[in-house]
């Protein structure tokens, strides 16, 4: 897990072509009085082309035309929620990229629409599959080797905070401030991505490409709503819901605790016009930890209206569209409206339930089969093992610092309550201000100890603590003497 974005130097990657056209006339001095009189052509009007409807919703309520999405990945780990930017999206991708938590990816067809998005994960080749087909702009802040190997591949242009910095990506101090860890604090906006972009020599302008084949559907009967209430377990503690309000007509999304999922910028809860499950063979990739999908189809279920059907995907390549089908091979329509996609690899540890309106529970399509690793079983332990390990270590060292920056302000905290309790030893309110005082810097010493405890015995050295703690410790400890007597 990366704990800071390195504002590395700029390059200059892609040069923005311009057309440019002209046009010249001139009479000769010669002409005759008949030439002269001679009728001009009356120039034809160019008709306009109609707007571009939004290519992920299939809304007529823009001009998209000559405009690329942009694909937002987003931190899910401990820590993360609420996100910035989710009622925004026009498209949310889930799904387990490595370790057991699901990846998630927001994509907006227009990015100066984008007040706040974050907080901004690494990049991750699984969501890059369904961004590339959309000449979408992958923004993230690192990214694993594969999602590397696949950009520098095809030679398209991304935007990396690992690389680009606060050109892009900004830091929110308030969210830092308020107990979240540093990783989890940074977010873009469609101006850093505007300007982050433009240090490569390249813009938003572009093509974009329909996600769905998009169209009015026939009203779905209340009598016929099959589909209500969707639980994807992508593992043991990520179990998310998906919910029909037949008000609304619309999915609302809860989050693994069964609280609604809502979008830190406005409060909103997140909900979707369609939700769809993308069933895709799953493996080990070579490193022995990351998830391998095979992404060129397989089956899938699509829920809106309050109902669900079984169907058909696939997709050609890394940059092929995704292509969906009704079971007897029919060109899927889908509502016109924001969406949900999970990509599901039926892995042990992975399920799913659907029921309907009367609390039915659907019979769904067969698991996938599961992909031949790369590599053992005993290996594949092994390499999570060793994942995990290190994941420990990085924790452990982010608890010790967080703490050790906590401390100089916990301390004042405490002598300035005992300070008080002094002065009027028998209020009862500053007794319990000052018991409170103790007790956070108590807890933050009991985290810096703990966490040492797991950097000691991996063998690291952790961060050495702010020089005024070593004298906080003392003082520290004549305060809680001096409490443990006033207490009694």
């Amino acid at each position: 897990m990366k704990r800071t974005i390195q504002a590395l130097g700029l390059s200059a990657a892609l040069v923005t072509a311009l057309l440019l056209g002209g046009c010249a006339s001139a009479g000769e001095s010669g002409a005759s009085s008949s030439e002269s009189a001679a009728p001009t052509a009356t120039p034809t009007a160019t008709p306009q082309a109609d707007p571009v409807p939004n290519p992920l919703t299939g809304v007529a309520d823009a001009d998209y035309t000559n405009r690329r999405p942009v694909a937002v990945t987003l931190r899910t780990l401990s820590g993360a929620t609420p996100h910035w930017g989710l009622s925004g999206a026009d498209v949310l991708v889930e799904g387990v990229s490595e370790g057991t938590t699901a990846g998630m990816m927001a994509l907006y067809a227009n990015a100066d629409a984008i007040s706040k998005a974050g907080p901004v994960g690494p990049g991750r080749d699984l969501f890059l599959q369904f961004a590339l087909p959309l000449n979408a702009v992958p923004v993230h802040i690192d990214k694993n080797v594969y999602a590397s190997n696949l950009l520098n591949t095809l030679s398209y242009q991304d935007l990396d905070g690992y690389h680009i910095g606060k050109a892009a990506f900004a830091f929110d101090q308030d969210r830092q401030n308020a107990g979240y860890r540093e990783e989890n604090c940074w977010y873009t906006t469609g101006e850093m991505i505007r300007n982050g972009l433009s240090n490569y020599g390249t813009t938003l302008e572009g093509a974009n490409t329909p996600l769905f084949v998009f169209g009015e559907r026939p009203a779905v009967e209340e009598a016929a709503r099959n589909g209500t209430s969707l639980t994807i377990t992508f593992s043991a503690d990520d179990s998310e819901q998906l919910n029909y309000q037949p008000d609304t007509g619309l999915y609302v999304k809860t989050n693994a605790d069964g609280s609604p999922t809502l979008d830190a910028d406005n409060g909103q809860q997140v909900s979707f016009t369609n939700v769809f499950v993308l069933y895709a063979s799953s493996g080990i990739k070579d490193d022995g930890y990351t998830r391998d999908y095979a992404l060129t189809g397989g089956a899938g279920i699509y829920l809106t209206g309050g109902a669900w059907e079984p169907i058909q995907w696939s997709k050609e390549d890394a940059t092929g569209p995704l292509q969906l089908t009704t079971a007897d091979g029919q060109t899927l329509i889908v509502s016109p409206g924001k969406s949900f996609i999970a990509i599901w690899g039926g892995y042990y540890g992975q399920g799913l339930r659907l029921t309907a309106a009367d609390g039915t529970e659907q019979t769904l399509p067969e698991k996938p089969a599961l992909l031949e690793s790369g590599i053992s079983d005993e290996a594949a332990a092994a390499a999570q093992a060793e994942f995990d390990a290190k994941q420990r270590i990085i924790n452990a060292q982010a608890a010790v610092d967080d703490a050790n920056a906590q401390l100089p302000d916990a301390q004042t905290a405490l002598e300035e309550a005992q300070a008080a309790l002094d002065a009027d030893p028998e209020n009862q309110d500053l007794i319990t201000k000052r018991d409170e005082a103790q007790a956070a810097l108590d807890a933050l010493n009991q985290t810096i100890a703990d966490n040492q405890a797991i950097l000691d015995e991996a063998g690291v050295t952790a961060t050495p603590a702010p020089e005024e703690s070593a004298s906080s410790d003392a003082a520290s400890s004549d305060a809680a003497s001096s409490a443990a007597s006033d207490s009694q």
